[in-house]
């Protein structure tokens, strides 16, 4: 008999290895595939003398999105995502094309943020039904001072004391970039510049399927990568990989009773210094050095549904992942930046993977991981723990810090329910060494 709990367990670190679990069943295959739309902000004001560039708020974004929906009633959303791309020409490019782009340590970097749906076709056996409508609810923290910021447990408090008019599809964690305007957790474009101090304060942002409201809680488990070896004055710590702690995922969910229901599962970022530890209760970090570390960490949002809101059939979650990487069609020399596989054409690959695997999918996110640097250069993207690269310069007899131009790829990881495992002629794989020195070391190979 499961015992269903009535408030969300706590969450201040990974929780415990349980061990290998069993008695589960695997999930039933699908065919369906899985499609991005992109929904972007549209310039409102031009760049000038006194004023930046501004766009659409994301509260737009939603509503467009819902038009889609209801001109497209086949199509059933499984995850959103509010996703950023690179600008260009004083705001007017939005590059969303490109799977490579470059971030300029010492000039001004622009990005937007645009709002993916990750869609399903509906199932032929699926009766016929209204469109979908997605609805957004925005949790910051309260903050009295730049010192006294609300903590994590106390905003997931605020969100369930909070009627969700729907069904939770999403709950994702982005970082908000505190200016000298007010924090506006819709603002759709900032800029960064790696010799600022800068602020950036969490966002809690909950998706839903309007409907009714539903008698349920949220919660989040953090799962932190544990130390493995102790950096030196020139050597970086050795930390645990993503494989490593998508274990611990997979056993915990295993674990919970039935009427845990994950709704997504996604890689977040947290400024780090490795001689002190890792509090993913905080919500707001600084970028206030020239030299940064940063810690991934998985972060599994899921709801538990009331027992008074009817039975629970669904069985227990054994939770895959697939890393789908850009193929590369020419790699970068030093006179050259390589060509690299459209953004477009790889989530496209995305769909062809899961028809072909018959995924059962649980949740998807796109992921920015740097080419040839940080510790990517170490752990492929299989790492956790990353920096970026500084260099010196001299005039005179004086020498300064600088940041290193870094590139960045767009990755996108799927997670199933159930590890799917690879046939034969259904993929070919990639070459991660091509944009790293080790290849992924996650859940099965790298899609190209």
């Amino acid at each position: 008999m499961y015992h269903y709990a009535s408030a969300p367990p706590e969450y201040s670190g990974a929780p415990p290895d349980y061990g290998v679990a069993t008695g589960s069943s695997p999930a039933p295959l699908t065919a369906v595939g899985l499609q991005a739309v992109d929904f972007l902000p549209r310039m409102t004001a031009e760049d000038g003398p006194s004023n930046r560039p501004e766009y659409e708020q994301f509260g737009v974004l939603v509503e467009r999105a819902n038009r889609f929906l209801r001109d497209n009633p086949h199509f059933s959303v499984n995850t959103c995502e509010s996703v950023e791309f690179r600008v260009y020409n004083r705001g007017y490019e939005i590059d969303t094309v490109e799977s490579v782009f470059t971030a300029y340590g010492e000039a001004n970097n622009r990005y937007i943020r645009g709002l993916r749906l990750w869609t399903q076709y509906r199932h032929s056996s699926m009766p016929a039904s209204e469109p979908e409508q997605i609805g957004y609810l925005n949790f910051l923290p309260d903050i009295q001072n730049s010192e006294l910021v609300e903590r994590l447990d106390h905003v997931v408090q605020r969100i369930n004391r909070t009627p969700i008019k729907g069904t939770i599809i999403t709950v994702e964690t982005q970082p908000v970039k505190w200016g000298s305007k007010a924090l506006d957790p819709d603002r759709t474009i900032w800029t960064e510049r790696g010799s600022a101090s800068e602020r950036f304060v969490n966002l809690i942002r909950i998706f839903y399927i309007r409907g009714p409201v539903e008698q349920s809680q949220v919660g989040l488990a953090d799962f932190v990568p544990q130390k493995l070896e102790d950096g030196g004055t020139f050597s970086n710590p050795r930390m645990e990989t993503f494989s490593t702690v998508m274990q611990r995922v997979r056993q915990w969910l295993l674990s919970v009773p039935p009427n845990y229901r994950p709704v997504n599962v996604q890689t977040v970022m947290f400024r780090w210094s490795y001689n002190k530890g890792v509090d993913t209760k905080d919500m707001m970090y600084h970028e206030n050095k020239k030299h940064l570390n940063y810690l991934r960490f998985l972060r599994v949002a899921y709801v538990i549904e009331k027992p008074d809101s009817g039975p629970v059939s669904r069985s227990t979650i054994q939770l895959g992942s697939k890393l789908i990487v850009p193929e590369m069609a020419q790699q970068p020399g030093f006179f050259d930046k390589g060509t690299f596989e459209s953004q477009e054409s790889c989530r496209r690959r995305v769909d062809q993977w899961v028809k072909a695997a018959g995924a059962r999918v649980v949740s998807a996110e796109t992921l920015v991981m740097r080419i040839a640097g940080g510790g990517e250069s170490v752990y492929g993207f299989d790492a956790m723990h990353t920096w970026n690269d500084t260099h010196q310069t001299r005039s005179g007899n004086s020498s300064s810090t600088k940041r290193d131009d870094e590139r960045f790829v767009y990755l996108y990881r799927i997670y199933t329910d159930g590890i799917v495992p690879e046939t034969g002629g259904m993929v070919r794989e990639s070459r991660l060494e091509n944009y790293t020195t080790q290849t992924d070391s996650g859940e099965g190979c790298a899609i190209a």
